[in-house]
């Protein structure tokens, strides 16, 4: 009985448990009020990936993929706020890998490259659900599209019967958080994809089945070079201000070569992503604290700026940043040109090669992210909208 016991004490604790306790590194969360918020269309995307043995494929996959995933989400009308949150699962009970939801992408991909094959087993799903649908701090407002993506390899049906799939993704669903069931790997395992299917219709999700090493279509184009180039232009645009203006700048140019260093397509993807209105840096850069209606310049201190500011009066302040905007503006605008004409190219090349996507991930999420968001509202260009 005394250890019956025991086992309801650490359930119970564990469904108590901050966040920040499966981080690798997080700091003591501090409680804080929390600010009101402007009521705008948001797409909140939890990846919740299995890194125990043999996922590594498909890890590496999606840290080469994920600013394609990003450039659809930049797709939809009205344009929403995308913010991303990581969980590492496959560790049974913990602790897991997580980071929170965020719209800093860069930070967002930093975290995502801690990712690996840890060696981890016990991959309890619907802990993972539970803890994607608990833990986070998801948006509210009128037009906001929540979805898990759950990935692994194995049968779903793993862990203590408290944290069963059929009682945390019909918990997901009940709080607007759709559950897509990614499975990777050997489609005939009999006993693991029924029970990713029934994930998925739990919380009106999709199932989907992906090669198990990620199924990564690369290819590359002729347009690559000219967009990671112009990436880098945009990067002169960036006034940063505050304490993290340096760290911050310095981790967009190691991103940079970090996607780079995958594929010369990757680097083209990343370049694309930070064209778009998704890749908010608010928080460090003036140029997009700018367009916030309750941002002040005037009221930095010199110190929170950059060195050739300070001596600047407010309206010469303000024109430095405007010019910024503008010569932004522009180059992104080249990216989006000369992107359009690599998607031509890139589709062409699929086709006439005969290369089958079917089984990629980031296609797998791209399509569902299209149709489901598409219900919400959202509608994507090049698509017709839903029909009611």
């Amino acid at each position: 009985m005394n250890k019956l016991l025991a086992s309801a004490a650490l359930v119970a604790a564990s469904l108590v448990a901050p966040l920040s306790a499966f981080a690798a590194d997080a700091p003591p969360v501090v409680p804080i009020a929390k600010p009101a918020v402007e009521d705008k269309p948001r797409i909140d995307v939890v990846f919740a990936i299995d890194c125990s043995g043999s996922m590594g494929g498909v890890i590496e996959t999606a840290k080469q993929k994920v600013w394609a995933i990003v450039n659809e989400v930049a797709r939809a009308k009205p344009a929403p706020e995308l913010r991303i949150g990581l969980i590492a699962y496959g560790n049974a009970m913990g602790p897991f890998r997580a980071y929170p939801l965020s719209s800093d992408l860069d930070e967002v991909y930093k975290n995502l490259l801690t990712f690996k094959d840890e060696g981890w087993g016990d991959e309890y799903v619907g802990l993972a659900v539970h803890r994607a649908t608990t833990d986070m701090k998801w948006a509210d407002g009128k037009q906001v599209y929540k979805v898990i993506y759950v990935v692994g390899n194995e049968t779903a049906r793993q862990g203590p019967a408290e944290f069963d799939y059929a009682k945390t993704a019909p918990g997901a669903i009940a709080k607007g958080i759709v559950v897509n069931a990614i499975y990777c790997g050997n489609t005939d395992h009999a006993s693991a994809t029924p029970t990713w299917r029934e994930i998925a219709k739990l919380a009106d999700g999709s199932y989907m089945e992906i090669a198990g090493q990620g199924g990564a279509v690369v290819v590359a184009s002729p347009f690559d070079k000219e967009l990671t180039d112009l990436s880098g232009k945009l990067n002169t645009t960036y006034v940063g201000y505050g304490r993290q203006r340096e760290e911050k700048a310095a981790a967009q140019v190691a991103n940079d070569a970090t996607s780079g260093g995958f594929s010369a397509a990757s680097a083209a993807d990343r370049a694309v992503s930070k064209s778009s209105r998704q890749y908010d840096n608010a928080h460090w850069d003036l140029v997009d604290a700018q367009r916030n209606k309750d941002f002040d310049i005037t009221k930095l201190k010199d110190e929170e700026l950059p060195e050739e500011m300070r001596k600047m009066t407010p309206d010469q302040r303000k024109a430095h940043v405007d010019a910024k905007a503008r010569e932004r503006a522009d180059i992104a605008k080249q990216i989006q040109d000369i992107s359009a004409k690599r998607d031509a190219y890139v589709k062409e090349e699929v086709s006439k090669k005969g290369l089958d996507t079917n089984k990629a991930f980031d296609e797998a999420v791209r399509r569902s992210i299209n149709e489901q968001a598409a219900k919400r509202g959202f509608q994507f260009e090049g698509t017709e909208a839903p029909k009611k």
